[in-house]
């Protein structure tokens, strides 16, 4: 049976409910003017450990401009310690992402998109994504803070039946 790493621990910064604030820049951009389309983006998101610890599953519900966005990913460590994430979305997109932490900065890496998460300090992230719209150059796709909520019990009860 396979136990948690400490490469699995350092997952642990992630865990909890978050609320993500921000702008996201893809529908209509162009590489002349990459920030033209700019929305806002809200979302509430959350990460849990997967029973056994050795999978954290991301959950997020966002807003951006008027538009509703959900998804799902799954982060883990693989058979040679390397980190990796699976992103599933509503409009139909599955991304699998390389994933490699060096210090306070994690990076995801794919071949249409790439991102970097840099904690800031304890409950605060700062995401920054960008894409390559045609395997063109990479463009700004979004840019959010991320805040830790502070959890009730009721929540965590909630979260443990849902």
């Amino acid at each position: 049976m396979t136990v948690p790493t400490p490469a699995h621990e350092a997952l642990e910064v992630f865990v909890g409910r978050w609320r993500a604030n921000g702008t996201s820049y893809g529908d209509g951009q162009t590489a002349d003017d990459p920030l033209a389309s700019a929305v806002p983006w809200t979302s509430d998101e959350s990460y849990a450990w997967l029973a056994g610890g050795l999978f954290l599953v991301h959950r997020w519900d966002a807003l951006v401009g008027e538009q509703p966005f959900e998804g799902i990913e799954l982060l883990g460590v693989d058979d040679e310690g390397q980190y990796f994430a699976e992103l599933f979305d509503d409009s139909g997109n599955r991304v699998e992402y390389a994933v490699t932490c060096d210090g306070d900065t994690w990076t995801y890496t794919a071949p249409a998109s790439r991102a970097t998460a840099t904690v800031e300090a304890p409950g605060q992230i700062a995401w920054n994504w960008e894409w390559r719209p045609g395997g063109d150059a990479w463009l700004p796709l979004c840019e959010r803070s991320a805040t830790l909520q502070p959890t009730s019990l009721g929540a965590v009860i909630g979260s443990a039946v849902a």
